[in-house]
C-alpha cells in the first residue's frame, strides 16, 4: 500500500537557509515498524550535493526523545535515511535538514498558493474584498448612477400628484408617527380637521372632524385611510389602533408605489455580498475542521454542518418572534441580524471577524447607494427639492405674489404640510413672515392669517406629541398581545517565511507531518 501525501508550509527560510523540520514517521503508530527508508531529494531533479547541506539532524523514539536509532548517507544526490533497528509501538522518526542552495527557488504564486493552504483566509479574504469591490464599482456605474439629473430651480407651487405623506417618504421619512402627524396636517390644511384654539397661545388645541358642508379638495389615498381612522366622537385620536394599522398601511401602500413608479432599489445586486461572506464562513470551517486525517476531517466538517443547522433552526425560531413583535422591517431586527453574524464570524477568528466586518461594511454601503430614481421618480425628487429650495432661500424679490389675503392664507395652508414633510417648517413659517410684512397687514389681519394657516399647530410640537402618544399607546397593546400569544403556544406545544525556523534542541515528533494509526 502506498500513501502520497502533499505538505504545504513546511520549508522556512532564513538569512539564505532553507529549513525543512519534518515528522517523517509519526510517533502515533500502535504496531512496531520493522524498518523505514526516508529518502530526501529535490523536486526539480537536481541531486542534493554535500555542498548543499548546512546541517542535518535526525532523531528516533517516542514524542520528545532523540534517539539515535537511524544511519544516514548522501548516495546519488539523495540524502537517504534508514533505521538500524525496529521501531516499537508510538515510536517514530523526524529529521531537520538546512539548505544553502539555489534549487529552492519559490515564485510569488508558489508563496502565495503555500501561504493559502497554511492560512486560506488570509489570502482568500483580501481577494473575495477585491473581487467584491470591482463588482460593487462596476454594477453601480452600470445600474446605480443616477443619469438624466437637471438643475434644480426653484418651485413655489404645490404639486398636483404628491401628496404632502408621499413627498415625506420620497425624501426618505419611514418613520410611521412622523407620516401620521403629516396627513393630519394635510388634512386640516384642505378642512376635514378642524383646530379649536380658544386661547390663542397653542397649547390647548382642539381637533375634531369638521362638520361644514362646503367643498373641500380631493384626498389622495393615503390621506383618505388616515381620514378613516380618525375618530367622530369628539376625540379624533380615540381609535388608536385605527391610526396604528393606518400608518403601517400607508407605509406599505407606498412602498409598493415607491418600488413601482419612482425608485429602482436594485436589491438582487445585493446578493453578491450575501455569497461572500458564506464563502468567508466555508473557508474558515474547512480550515478549522481538523488535520488529523480524512476520516477525522469528514467528521469535523459533518460536526460543524449540524451544529450549524441546529443554530440555523434556534435563529429561525429567535428571528420569528422577534419579527412577530416587531415587524420584519424592524430596524432592531436588522441590527441584531448583523450582531449574529459578526458573533459567528468572532467564533471562527478574529480575522474571520475582520474580513465578514469589512464585507458587511462594504454591503451596507452598497445597499444605499445601488438604487437609482426612475425617470418619473428624479422629475418627483426634483420638483421637491425645488420646493425645499424656494422655501429656504427665497427673498423680497423672489416670493410669490397675492391678490388678496386670502390667497395668501391658502397658498401657505397648503404649502406648509408640504414644509412640514421636506423638514423645513420653520423656514416656511419664517417666509410666511417675511411674506405678510411685504404687504404691511394691521394686526388684526395678521391674526386672521395666523388663524387661517394653523400657525400654532405648526409652531408647536402638540400635535406631533399626541400622535406619538397615540401611536406608542396602540404598539404596546399589540406587542403585549403578540407576547402573551406566544406564552400562550410555548406553553402548548505562512510557507517561505521567517516563522516556524528551528535553530534550538529537535526530538522525535518534532516537526511538521507526523500522524498514524492502528494495524490493517
Amino acid at each position: 500500500m502506498k500513501f502520497n501525501y502533499v505538505i504545504y508550509n513546511a520549508v522556512f527560510e532564513k538569512d539564505g537557509i532553507y529549513q525543512v523540520y519534518f515528522n517523517a514517521i509519526g510517533q502515533f503508530w500502535k504496531v512496531p515498524i520493522e524498518k523505514a527508508t526516508v529518502n530526501i531529494k529535490f523536486g526539480n531533479g537536481n541531486p542534493v550535493t554535500e555542498n548543499e547541506i548546512s546541517k542535518l539532524d535526525i532523531f528516533t523514539g517516542e514524542y520528545g526523545q532523540s534517539g539515535k536509532d537511524y544511519i544516514e548517507n548522501l548516495k546519488n544526490g539523495t540524502i537517504e535515511i534508514k533505521t538500524n533497528k525496529v521501531l516499537q509501538s508510538y515510536n517514530g522518526l523526524s529529521f531537520r535538514l538546512n539548505l544553502k542552495t539555489d534549487n529552492i527557488s519559490p515564485t510569488f504564486l508558489d508563496k502565495l498558493q503555500t501561504l493559502y493552504y497554511a492560512h486560506p483566509l488570509l489570502v482568500a479574504g483580501p481577494v473575495i474584498i477585491i473581487f467584491l469591490a470591482i463588482y460593487g464599482f462596476v454594477i453601480w456605474y452600470i445600474f446605480g448612477r443616477d443619469v438624466g439629473k437637471k438643475a434644480i430651480v426653484p418651485e413655489f407651487n404645490i404639486p398636483k400628484d404628491i401628496s404632502a405623506m408621499y413627498a415625506a417618504y420620497i425624501k426618505g421619512v419611514r418613520e410611521p408617527k412622523e407620516i401620521l402627524t403629516i396627513g393630519l396636517l394635510s388634512l386640516l390644511s384642505k378642512g376635514y380637521v378642524e383646530a379649536d384654539d380658544k386661547k390663542g397661545d397653542g397649547k390647548n388645541v382642539k381637533y375634531t372632524l369638521s362638520d361644514s358642508k362646503r367643498s373641500k379638495p380631493k384626498l389622495a389615498e393615503e390621506e383618505k385611510i388616515v381620514f378613516n381612522a380618525l375618530s367622530d366622537t369628539g376625540n379624533i385620536f380615540k381609535n388608536e389602533r385605527s391610526l396604528y394599522n393606518a400608518s403601517n398601511k400607508i407605509l406599505k401602500l407606498f412602498e409598493n408605489e415607491y418600488k413601482k413608479k419612482v425608485y429602482r432599489d436594485n436589491s438582487i445586486f445585493n446578493v453578491a455580498f450575501i455569497i461572500g461572506i458564506v464563502i468567508v464562513f466555508i473557508i474558515s470551517t474547512n480550515a478549522n475542521s481538523g488535520t488529523a486525517g480524512i476520516s477525522d476531517s469528514i467528521f469535523g466538517v459533518v460536526s460543524l454542518v449540524m451544529v450549524a443547522i441546529f443554530f440555523g433552526i434556534v435563529l429561525n425560531t429567535f428571528f420569528s418572534i422577534i419579527n412577530n413583535i416587531y415587524g420584519n422591517n424592524s430596524t432592531f431586527l436588522k441590527v441584531v441580524k448583523w450582531l449574529v453574524v459578526l458573533f459567528m464570524s468572532v467564533i471562527y477568528g478574529v480575522l474571520n471577524f475582520i474580513v465578514i466586518g469589512i464585507i458587511m461594511a462594504m454591503y451596507t454601503v452598497y445597499s444605499k447607494v445601488i438604487g437609482r430614481y426612475t425617470a418619473d421618480g428624479m422629475r418627483k425628487k426634483e420638483y421637491l427639492d425645488g420646493m425645499k429650495m424656494y422655501i429656504k432661500t427665497a427673498e423680497a424679490n423672489q416670493i410669490m405674489k397675492f391678490n388678496d389675503v386670502d390667497e395668501l392664507v391658502a397658498y401657505f395652508k397648503g404649502i406648509l404640510p408640504y414644509a412640514a414633510a421636506l423638514g423645513v417648517k420653520n423656514e416656511a413659517i419664517k417666509l410666511m413672515k417675511n411674506t405678510i410684512k411685504l404687504y404691511n397687514f394691521d394686526e388684526s389681519t395678521y391674526s386672521y392669517i395666523n388663524r387661517g394657516v394653523h400657525f400654532n399647530t405648526y409652531d408647536s410640537f402638540i400635535l406631533a406629541n399626541t400622535v406619538s402618544r397615540v401611536y406608542n399607546n396602540a404598539y404596546d397593546k399589540i406587542r403585549e398581545e403578540r407576547f402573551s400569544t406566544l406564552r400562550n403556544d410555548s406553553g402548548s406545544s505562512s510557507g517561505f517565511g521567517g516563522d516556524g525556523f528551528s535553530s534550538g534542541g529537535g526530538f522525535s515528533g518534532g516537526g511538521s507531518g507526523g500522524g498514524g494509526g492502528g494495524s490493517w
